[in-house]
């Protein structure tokens, strides 16, 4: 073992040594618990009464609930399949019906299944640290299979009696045709009795991949909150590494997510604060999360009932903006005050009244590049006139830097009049390109991790969410990839194609480089990204093609040479002839 990895295991030992002594939620299991675990297989025994001390020690005036009879019970509705269980009342296992894994086959979101994904964390005022997925809760129903539809809704409810007068009851909600689960925790007899008077909801163990690149699914998981009008994200990039956030103050939610899932906790009232832990496992690309909300409990009063919505689902920008919380600010669209606006109200509205009446996405891809098409073609035209006028000055251009290779000064002077004389702007065939840029960064940001292409074929692509691969090398080419995916090759060739009938202001041997290189550079850049990008940009340079033929033919050269005056070009300015010639 390295000095760097002694050094991070005694950094660990003293983050859970400092765990113990103040109250903070963890993502492993607690050595606590674990030692009642350990004891709780001897409680089994006929002789119960020498494991009665460990259990006291541990779990306090929780004791004896710490040891019972797990029920498990299995729901489902018309999006999902979950089983809650009774020891700690938690939510063991949620699969989706309309989402598969990259096998096409049904997967669980829930990757702690042993212990649960939710529970409360709190410390006592006796010193004793509760995790409620230890303590065994009665079920009021006696279900253990129960199946709803449509408007119907299924309440499950459990309770656990600590002492007189002190109880803890948690109920489920859930309906028919949503991934929203109502969640209620009510807590009896607790004033004064919670070390820092507040617990924790929280939610275990991330979420499960779903994609087989599991590599570019660890690049988009992450942890976040939403609290104060501002993102907390918390990242956990590099592996065996343990990464914390903790943040005071009212949160709207907390939630972790993969490329294409989520799952939510949104509180129906005021809460005190945050906690987000992450932790990647080396090997494997997983990148394990613990979330949590911290809620406080009054001093006084007998009775502490909070409302929660927990959300595990897809990460679908309409389905999670219902929410009405803000948790669609957990999609990653590029950047807030450029990109984002793109997406959110020019591509994905558009995409979605396509989708109202075109059900092929491929289909939909194509319809929308020509009506980006459409909407640009005056900009496009700007840019083709630009570049003609351009190229129908480069021989006086050419001629004035010979003139005045020695004098940049009045070179600069005489390029500036003739642009004004001729009505050129020298980036009037840039700037309509750089306009159009936010929108196709924004395509990228969308198309790379929108759900809507997930699983669609088009042609021979079986999914646009993934690269059209047609062929695997079994190995790694540097830069290119393992593959040979098709919609990137089909469009460097239209990209050359439309470079080539593209009236450009340079001649130059650099311009005739990048006509190869640029063609290479897209080629390569595209070959690891979804087909369904690809499929959207090889269609708009199909449509840009198409319409720069269009122009070229109906804007003749001769038409757009601008007039000139180029007598002061040809002669000094009279002005230098006379003190010339006053000085001869």
């Amino acid at each position: 073992m390295d000095r760097n990895s002694v050094t991070g295991l005694a950094l660990i030992a003293l983050i859970m040594i400092v765990w113990l002594q103040f109250m903070s939620p963890a993502k492993k299991p607690l050595p606590a618990p674990q030692a009642a675990k350990t004891e709780q297989t001897g409680i089994q025994a006929p002789q119960e009464q020498p494991s009665a001390v460990p259990l006291t020690a541990s779990f306090g005036a929780f004791a004896n609930a710490a040891n019972g009879k797990e029920r498990l019970l299995k729901l489902e509705n018309d999006l999902f399949r979950a089983t809650l269980s009774s020891k700690g009342a938690t939510l063991k296992s949620l699969v989706l019906k309309k989402h598969l894994d990259g096998n096409r086959k049904p997967f669980d979101l829930v990757t702690n299944g042993s212990k649960g994904a939710l529970s409360l964390l709190f410390q006592t005022r006796e010193g004793k640290k509760i995790d409620t997925r230890d303590l065994y809760f009665s079920s009021v129903t006696a279900d253990t299979l129960h199946t709803i539809t449509g408007q119907q809704t299924y309440t499950v409810s459990y309770h656990l009696d600590v002492a007189p007068g002190q109880a803890v009851d948690i109920t489920y909600l859930f309906s028919g045709q949503s991934y929203k689960v109502d969640y209620d925790v009510k807590l009896t007899g607790f004033a004064s009795e919670l070390a820092g008077n507040e617990y924790q909801l929280q939610w275990d163990g991330g979420l499960a991949y779903s994609e087989l690149n599991r590599k570019d699914e660890s690049m988009n998981a992450l942890s976040s909150a939403y609290l104060g009008g501002s993102l907390v994200k918390l990242d956990a990039s590099k592996e065996n590494q343990l990464y914390r956030e903790e943040e005071s103050g009212e949160a709207k939610w907390v939630a972790v997510r993969n490329k294409y899932f989520v799952s939510a906790l949104i509180p129906q009232g005021r809460t005190s604060g945050i906690y987000l832990e992450g932790r990647k496992t080396a090997g494997n690309e997983f990148e394990n999360y613990l979330v949590a909300l911290k809620t406080g409990v009054p001093s006084t009063g007998g009775v502490v009932d909070n409302r929660y919505s927990l959300y595990v689902g897809p990460l679908d920008y309409n389905t999670v903006k219902s929410m009405k919380v803000g948790l669609e600010k957990i999609m990653d669209f590029g950047w807030d005050w450029l990109t984002r606006p793109f997406a959110e109200f020019i591509i994905l509205p558009v995409f979605n009244w396509m989708n109202t009446f075109v059900g092929n996405y491929g289909l939909i891809i194509i319809i929308f590049a020509f009506l980006i098409k459409l909407v640009t073609y005056p900009l496009s035209m700007a840019s083709t006139k630009s570049m003609k006028k351009m190229a129908a000055l480069q021989p006086l251009m050419k001629e004035l830097q010979e003139k005045y290779k020695d004098n940049p000064a009045k070179m600069q002077s005489e390029l500036g009049r003739i642009y004004k004389e001729a009505g050129v702007n020298p980036l009037g065939g840039c700037l309509p390109v750089l306009l159009q840029m936010p929108l196709l960064f924004a395509m990228f940001y969308v198309f790379r991790s929108s759900i809507q292409l997930r699983q669609h074929s088009f042609l021979w692509a079986k999914d646009l969410s993934v690269p059209d691969s047609i062929f695997n090398f079994g190995f790694s080419i540097p830069m290119y990839g393992e593959h040979i995916a098709v919609f990137p090759i089909l469009m460097a060739v239209t990209v050359f194609v439309q470079q080539k009938i593209t009236p450009t202001a340079q001649t130059n041997d650099q311009m005739k480089v990048m006509t190869y290189m640029f063609p290479a550079m897209m080629l390569l850049f595209f070959n690891n990204m979804p087909a369904g990008l690809g499929l959207y940009y090889l269609m708009f340079n199909i449509f840009s093609v198409a319409q720069q033929f269009y122009i070229n033919k109906t804007t003749a050269t001769t038409a757009v040479v601008p007039a000139v005056n180029t007598g002061k070009s040809a002669t000094q300015p009279s002005g230098k002839k006379k003190k010339g010639g006053d000085k001869k």
